[in-house]
């Protein structure tokens, strides 16, 4: 989410809301990291890698396996019965298979390793994103928390304001029409806190949804860990499926041959002259003769995975480089605005008190008093504001950095 978004849910928030109030501790006790990972329970893509991961360990189990189809049982006999008077009988039992050649056997367990640290890789970006998802709408529903919480304070002091104008109405200080503009200021306010409780629904709906609990955790910003060198999973998982494409494509250039079978026969002979019948055991070989062509398409398709999965590495790359730049500028940007927040609001609010001092003495209006406040809430608004942005900017930095919670 960013940080300009903020706005949409703070626009009515008051410094009246301290700093230690963005830290209060979820009821429930959950922390991000729980948080992040019950959504990854949640996630239909995790359901799917995991899944994988059973397909993984099967095809590992079946590359060490020398055989490349299951045995074959054969039996077959033949009678000269009807055709001679010898009396003639062949018995023969076999059993057969293909089995691979040493270099398509090895060239298989490297496919089946690649694919299991594809997947891997896969599950660890795949969190990853989970946890960025995490990170925007919990900071967005930390915004619409803070924005409810400031405007029910802002229409708090303005019942309380409009309480002392109706009672200096009543004893003969201000005219009725002071009352009256009090009483809108107080309605518009109300009007506001609806509009700011409808958001913060909204956004714990959102997040409730995303992660299954009802209450957000402390809202610290994260620690950092930006140590200058990115791990992205990301691009750990694209380098992953080169890796894998080109530990097929070793495959497919070593599998142009068939692999070879081996079949053992028993063999019985019986004839009328003979006293016994005889016994033989019987071997054949048979080596297919390969071509290029055989796996021509394979390869092929090996070739399109590795250019495709190394364009796609590269992309990540730059777009991982530009994303922790433009994270590390936001949260610069995110602490400058609101240190000079917090100095404007440290201002009006002195500029505020004088004037109620001023109103009390009979010597401002309630205009200007009403416009003082209006200033000073405006401010208030921006710190509070400032402040989530600057937890927000910290959970971009790390999201950038590759960092889970």
């Amino acid at each position: 989410m960013r940080i300009c978004r903020l706005s949409l849910y703070l626009t009515g928030a008051l410094l009246a809301l301290p700093c230690p109030i963005l830290a209060a501790p979820d009821a429930s006790g959950a922390t991000l990291q729980q948080a992040v990972e019950s959504a990854w329970r949640r996630a239909p893509a995790a359901r799917t890698l995991e899944a994988r991961q059973d397909e993984v360990l099967a095809a590992r189990d079946s590359a060490r396996s020398w055989l490349a189809a299951n045995p074959a049982l054969g039996v077959s006999r033949r009678s000269d019965r009807g055709a001679s008077e010898r009396g003639q009988r062949e018995s023969e039992i076999s059993i057969g298979s293909s089995f691979w050649l040493p270099g398509q056997k090895s060239a298989r367990e490297a496919l089946a390793a690649r694919g299991g640290e594809e997947v891997a890789a896969h599950i660890g970006a795949t969190r990853l994103a989970v946890a960025g998802v995490v990170r925007n709408r919990l900071w967005e529903a930390a915004a619409a928390q803070v924005g409810l919480q400031e405007k029910q304070d802002h229409l708090h002091h303005l019942e309380g304001l409009a309480d002392e104008v109706e009672r200096r109405v009543k004893a003969g200080d201000l005219a009725r029409s002071d009352a009256l503009l009090a009483r809108q200021e107080v309605l518009a306010a109300r009007v506001e806190v609806t509009q700011a409780r409808t958001a913060h629904t909204e956004a714990l709906a959102r997040y409730r949804s995303t992660t299954g609990f009802a209450s957000l955790p402390a809202l610290e910003p994260e620690a950092l860990h930006d140590t200058g060198a990115s791990a992205n999973p990301r691009l750990a998982a694209a380098q992953a499926s080169e890796q894998r494409a080109h530990a097929a494509l070793r495959l497919a250039a070593a599998t142009r041959r068939a692999p070879p079978t081996v079949e053992l026969a028993l063999r019985r002979e019986e004839e009328r002259l003979l006293r016994a019948p005889v016994d033989s055991i019987g071997v054949r070989l048979q080596i297919p003769l390969g071509s290029a062509a055989r796996n021509r398409g394979a390869e092929a398709q090996a070739r399109t995975a590795i250019a495709t999965a190394a364009a796609e590495a590269a992309e990540i790359q730059a777009d991982a480089d530009a994303g922790i730049e433009i994270a590390r500028e936001r949260l610069a940007n995110a602490r400058a605005a609101l240190g000079a927040a917090s100095e404007r609001a440290t201002a009006l609010h002195e500029h505020t008190a004088l004037f109620e001092k001023a109103f009390r003495a009979g010597e401002r209006g309630l205009a200007d008093l009403l416009r003082s406040r209006a200033l000073t809430h405006e401010a208030d608004v921006a710190v509070a504001q400032q402040q989530v942005a600057l937890g927000l900017a910290h959970a971009l930095l790390n999201q950038a950095l590759g960092i889970l919670p």
